[in-house]
Parts: C-alpha cells; structure tokens; sequence
C-alpha cells in the first residue's frame, strides 16, 4: 500500500496503557517499514469522552445511561471546523454571486452542496443538515433582496421559492421557476450507514483484494458521471497520493490549468483528487505563481 507524505492515521485501544505502546513503540516500528515516521507534534492520546476531530468528523463517546451496556454511546458527526469550514466557502459564494443571475447561483452552490452532504452522510448529521438548511435560507434572501431592492418579501418569495424539486413535499424550494432547476438541500440526502468492517480484515492483506474494492466501490454512486469518466482514466488512483480515489475521504476535482487563467472544465484539464491532496496542489501552484 502507497502512503503521501503526510498520511493521518487513528487508533483506538482499551486502555490507556494500550495506547501509549502502540504510540510509542507498535506505530512508529509499523511505519518506518513503509518509510514514514511519526510526527511527536501533531500525535496525542485522547479519551474518547473527551473526543477528537478526524477528517472532517468528530469522534466523541457520549453518556447514555440505561440505553446501552457500557452506559455510553459512539457519535460520529461533523466536526465543528468542517461545518464553519463549509459556511465560510458558501459565504464567500454567495457574496461573490452578488448581481449574478440565479442560474449562476445554482451552477456554483449545488457542487458543494452535493459533495458536503455526501461525504458527511454516513455520520450522524441530520440535525447539522437542517441548520445548514435554515442558514442558505437566509442567505438566500439576502441574495434576493439585494438583487430587488424594490421590490416586496411577498414578491421575492413568489419567484423565487416554491415546489420546484418534484420528489419533495416541500413549496420552499429556492430556484429558478422558468427553467425549473433549484438548489439543492442538505437534507434531501438522506443518511447512509457505515458498514462495519467484517472480522479483523486489513487493506493489507492482498487476499482480500476484492473485498475491500467491493466495500469502496459502494462510494461511487455518489460521484457524478461526469467524475466518474475523469476516475475511470485515473485508473482510480490519486494523481497526487498514489492510493486509491475511494477510500472515505472527500474528493475534489482539481483544474490543471486554473480557471483563472483561462482553463477550462473540460475532461482533458481536470482529475479527482483527495481533499488534503487538493490542498497541496492549490499551494504549489500559488508558490509557482508566486
């Protein structure tokens, strides 16, 4: 298995002593093996009431007496940084769609609405879905307002909102009632799952190749076919990381050449790349133009 240069890893143990063998000795000898060390700085112990961020999700043992055995339950949600992360990105959006038509509006906000709500799904995020619901409400009134200054709430609501999704009971739809497309709402993806890992199965274990390619293969649907043809000619794999494009973290398309400077969104000039993987590309190329 191919690992990036900084690959985040988490492991869970019974008990504290567990942990701090594994941190300082099993860890450290399992990935020098692979040529990687561990970083001292960004490596800690935590107890799992008191929880931890990884990947966009917070880890957190919760109490529940009565309901369970332990007298405790294990919530996986969005972490707090991925939900203020998505806010800012959404409002630097909406801000810099300020005079633009709605089609543009719904051209640039369904892609992130879509690509939040699918990767956070199989965590516990119905309530985070509906506050983010009522939050793009908002902004998109402001929009609205700014766009007709003169004209009244009434007549805004009337051209803009309405039962514009025909597989939703829902007349607060936002969209453009002419062309019949909308913006999409968190909450209309509805949450997935995770399916537990059957036995003690490692990616490692070459054995269990195809197993392990079924569970990832699961994720797919949730690409857009459009993304998928971009993956099929990366043979699945990460330009950046070498490791496979499914493998739970979120994907971004990365453009070659920036838009900015004249690309296009052409299948030639974009690839699916990790999130974090997106993250350096963006850097080095801010450095190069720097």
């Amino acid at each position: 298995m191919k690992f990036p240069r900084a690959t985040r890893l988490v492991g869970f143990c019974e008990t504290q002593e567990d942990a701090l063998l594994v941190k300082d000795v099993i860890l450290p000898a399992w990935l020098a093996e692979r040529g990687l060390t561990l970083s001292g700085e960004k490596t800690r112990v935590v107890h799992l009431t008191e929880g931890f961020d990884f990947l966009g999700f917070n880890i957190r043992h919760y109490a529940a007496p009565g309901t369970t055995r332990t007298g405790y339950k294990l919530r996986i949600t969005p972490s707090k940084k991925s939900v203020a992360g998505l806010r800012e990105k959404l409002r630097d959006a909406w801000l810099r769609l300020r005079g633009q038509p709605v089609e543009e509006v719904l051209r640039r906000l369904n892609p992130l609405i879509r690509g939040w709500a699918n990767y956070f799904r199989t965590a516990v995020s119905s309530k985070v879905f509906e506050k983010l619901d009522h939050w793009m409400f908002r902004r998109a009134m402001r929009y609205v307002r700014r766009n007709h200054p003169g004209k009244s709430k009434a007549w805004c609501i009337n051209r803009y909102w309405g039962r514009l999704n025909p597989k939703a009971n829902d007349r607060w739809v936002f969209g453009d009632k002419r062309a019949g497309r909308y913006l999409l709402k968190f909450r209309w993806f509805p949450i997935e799952r995770h399916v537990l890992i059957r036995g003690t199965a490692s990616p490692d274990d070459a054995n269990l190749r195809e197993y392990w390619w079924e569970r990832r293969r699961v994720n797919i649907r949730h690409l857009t076919l459009s993304d998928v043809k971009v993956a099929e000619a990366q043979d699945w794999v990460c330009p950046v990381c070498g490791m496979l494009l499914i493998n739970g973290e979120e994907l971004q398309r990365h453009h070659l050449r920036p838009k900015g400077e004249g690309g296009t969104d052409g299948y030639g000039n974009r690839v699916l790349v990790h999130l974090y993987c997106h993250q350096q590309l963006t850097a080095a190329q801010r450095r190069d133009r720097g």
